[in-house]
Order: C-alpha cells, then sequence, then structure tokens
C-alpha cells in the first residue's frame, strides 16, 4: 500500500539527504510544483525532520536530521517501490 502524499515527502528527503537545494530545484528533481516543496518541506518539520534553510534569493534547503524516519528503511522503500 502507498500513500502518494508521503511517497512525495519521502523522495523529497531522499533529495535532501544528498545535498542541500533551493526549493526550485527540489521542484526539478522531483518533478513536483515549488508551492508542494514548500509544503511538504514543512509537513517533514511538523513531523520532526530536521530541515534547515536560508532565506534570500538562491536560498537552500538543507536536511540535518531525519527525525521519526530511518533513512535506510526509506531508501529501500523508494528503491523496492520503484
Amino acid at each position: 500500500m502507498t500513500i502518494p502524499k508521503m511517497d512525495k515527502a519521502m523522495r523529497l528527503l531522499v533529495a535532501l539527504d544528498r545535498t542541500p537545494m533551493s526549493s526550485v530545484q527540489l521542484a526539478a528533481v522531483t518533478g513536483y510544483g515549488r508551492a508542494t516543496v514548500v509544503r511538504l518541506v514543512a509537513e517533514l518539520r511538523d513531523l520532526g525532520c530536521k530541515i534547515e534553510s536560508q532565506r534570500g534569493a538562491g536560498g537552500e534547503y538543507e536536511l540535518r536530521d531525519w527525525g521519526v524516519f530511518d533513512s535506510a528503511r526509506v531508501k529501500r522503500y523508494l528503491k523496492d517501490s520503484s
């Protein structure tokens, strides 16, 4: 069973785990709209993920802590569901 919104959030976490990115870059990498990226980041923060951001033009999000998610399990899940 998959939950589309949760799958999107997990894909965003994996993308951020690789390197800090702006919302525009995350939108390009994930294929989501920029507004969706911003909303997912806010929701992931509410779940305890530590995602820091720099304000201003070119500001980037940086994943510091996966919070309630186990990075290895998320990556394995996404690999298996592809």
